[in-house]
């Protein structure tokens, strides 16, 4: 597998799914806002079962709380790498608090 990430910049699921029909292995694929906010979280389920690795970039950053309880649910999405905007006074060696 490739260490390439490859940006799913699209508007629907159909663009996504035929861009992904054209590989023959698991690649890592990024799913950010503009797929999100126009295909809710249901893609990553799509592009799971097409066997692809996610990195989900939502850019979470808010309250320490608020950002815990949105890791909490987005883990159980399976997705592969997530990433979360902190300031120094809010995560330490442990996680965000």
């Amino acid at each position: 597998m490739s260490k390439t990430i490859v940006a799913l910049d699209f508007s629907s699921k159909e663009e996504v799914v035929d861009f992904l029909k054209q590989f023959d292995e698991p690649v890592y694929v990024k799913i950010g806002m503009e797929l999100t906010y126009a295909c809710g979280l249901e893609m990553v389920k799509t592009v799971k079962e097409m066997g692809h690795h996610i990195f989900l970039d939502l850019k979470l950053h808010d309250i320490p709380n608020t950002v815990k309880g949105g890791m909490k649910n987005l883990a159980n999405l399976g997705v592969d790498i997530v990433n979360v905007h902190c300031l120094w006074w809010y995560c330490d060696d442990e996680g965000c608090h």
